[in-house]
Formats: structure tokens, sequence, C-alpha cells
């Protein structure tokens, strides 16, 4: 015969056995998670459904935001100006205040407020190559005013990078020497060549023409470098025109209808866990006094 140990033993291991194990209360279920999912799934899909056409209605009734692009190539022969240069003057508060004032953009509020609404407009970005290019985006309400803040930064800004003051004066000097040379130099080309036309030829005066033209090639190159670093950089530097875009930019409808769904469904899902939380909470005596706090600390009815 057994003991009544073996029989307390045999009788601990059946209770423990997996057939006849029962999870705590306190356990989460998957299959009563999927029940109480399965029990309200229309009001998941319909709850969902209007989150996704309360977004669609609040993305069609933000006001539309258009951008307009551009890039400026800053590389010119003999003319040296960095991206990051030109992106400083298009920040300046002297563009700024030129720019808005050319299109009377904000005359009614005081001057900071206004360079802080014209520079939310504006986004710089300079390239890392060794020619970086610097491309500016401009936001408008329209597509035609968010090309013409862009096009009339550019107006305002590029006469800026031209030398200034005694550089000007150097510059301007030395061109009109050259251009002088030039020119002397260009009529004894063309006297040496009315000489070889002419039958006066020589071994000479054949040398001599020729080094005539390559001088002359030479200073001619030499005057339109100058003069390219008296102009500084010009809307031909623009390896962009502004650009006049016909969709949009802001809102973003797709991802604003996205995120509503998602929130929307999240939080339906939430408050169908909450409510079979609380109702199968009310069913057990052990949490129903910890359900009546909870109720009157947020101030709900028993």
């Amino acid at each position: 015969m057994l003991d009544s140990k073996a029989i307390h033993s045999h009788a601990t291991d059946v209770m423990q056995s997996p057939e006849t194990y029962m999870p705590p209360d306190n356990e989460i279920d998957l299959l009563d998670l999927l029940v109480v999912i399965a029990e309200n799934l229309r009001l998941l899909v319909a709850g969902t459904m209007l989150a996704g056409l309360l977004g669609l209605a609040i993305a069609f009734s933000l006001p539309k935001t258009y951008e307009s692009t551009s890039i400026l190539s800053p590389s010119k022969n003999g003319l040296d100006v960095s991206g990051q240069v030109v992106a400083s003057y298009i920040k300046s508060a002297d563009i700024l205040e030129q720019v808005a004032k050319d299109l009377q953009f904000e005359q009614d509020v005081s001057s900071a407020q206004r360079l802080k609404k014209m520079e939310a407009l504006i986004q710089v970005a300079v390239g890392k190559q060794e020619a970086p290019l610097v491309t500016l985006t401009t936001q408008g309400p329209t597509p035609e005013k968010a090309q013409t803040l862009n096009a009339t930064i550019w107006k305002k800004l590029l006469p800026h990078t031209a030398p200034r003051g005694k550089e000007q004066e150097r510059l301007q000097q030395q061109l009109e020497a050259e251009s002088a040379r030039l020119a002397s130099a260009e009529m004894l080309e063309a006297a040496t060549l009315k000489q070889l036309q002419s039958g006066t030829s020589s071994e000479g005066l054949s040398r001599l023409y020729g080094e005539l033209q390559a001088s002359n090639s030479k200073r001619q190159e030499l005057i339109s470098k100058l003069e390219s670093q008296m102009e500084g950089l010009t809307e031909e530097n623009l390896a962009q025109q502004p650009t006049l875009t016909e969709l949009p930019a802001k809102p973003q409808k797709s991802l604003i209808v996205l995120g509503c769904t998602a929130a929307g469904g999240m939080l339906l899902l939430l408050f169908v866990l909450i409510r079979h939380a609380l109702h199968g909470a009310n069913q057990n005596p052990a949490q129903a006094g910890k359900v009546a706090r909870l109720r009157a600390a947020l101030g709900l009815k028993p």
C-alpha cells in the first residue's frame, strides 16, 4: 500500500500537470485579447476609418506652401568667392531687408519680426565638392511668390560679390592700362600683317607677327579676367534658375492621413483593452476596491 506522503506527492504532480494548469488572475491571456478585439472589431475598424477621414479633412484645411529652388555655381574665372560666403550673404540682415522692401513683405511689423519671418521662408545648402554649389530654396503661399522671392534674393545678392572701394579702383586702373596696351599691340599687329601681305616678307617679320598674335591673345584673356573680377557673380552663374512648381511641398497629405489613422487605431485599441480590464476587475471582488479607488481619484462616478 502507498503511504500518505506518496499519495500527497502524486496528487500534487497531477494538479501541476499541463492539462490541469490554471493561469493566475493577473496573467495576460493572448486568446482573451483576440476575443476582445474580435468582439470590438466593428468599433475598431469604423473608428480607425473615421480618424483617417478626419486626418484627410485636416490635410485639406491646412494652408498650402510651395517651394522654388535655384542652384548657384560660385566658381568664376578670376573671382574667388566661396559657397559659404554666398550662404552667409543670403542670410544677412542687409540682403533680407532689401528683399523685404522690394517685395513689400510684412511692412507693418518691426524689423526684427520681419527678418525672422523672412528667414523662416529661406533654406540654404552648400555642397561639399571641390567647387561647391549653393542651393537656395524659398517658400511661398503660391508658386509665383516662392519663385519671385528666390529670384529677388539673387538680384540683391549677386552685386555684393563684386569688389568694392580701393580693390575696384585698382582693377579698373589695371583694366584701362591693359586695354591701352592691347590697342597699341593690335595696331602693330595689323601693320605687320599689312607688310606681310604686300610681299615684304622676311623671317624676322613673320616671327614678330606670330609673337604679336600670341601676346595679344594672352592680353585679351587677362582683360576678360579683369572684367570678370570687376563684375562679380551674375545670373549667368546660376546653374539652375528659380523653379516654378505646380505641386505644394506642404502639407504632406499622405503622412497626415497615415498618422491620424495609426494614432486613432491605437487609441481605440487602448480604450477597448482598458474598458475590458475594468469590466473584468469589477467582477473580481479582490480588484473591485482598487477600481473604486481609481474612479474616485479620476473624479468618475462609481
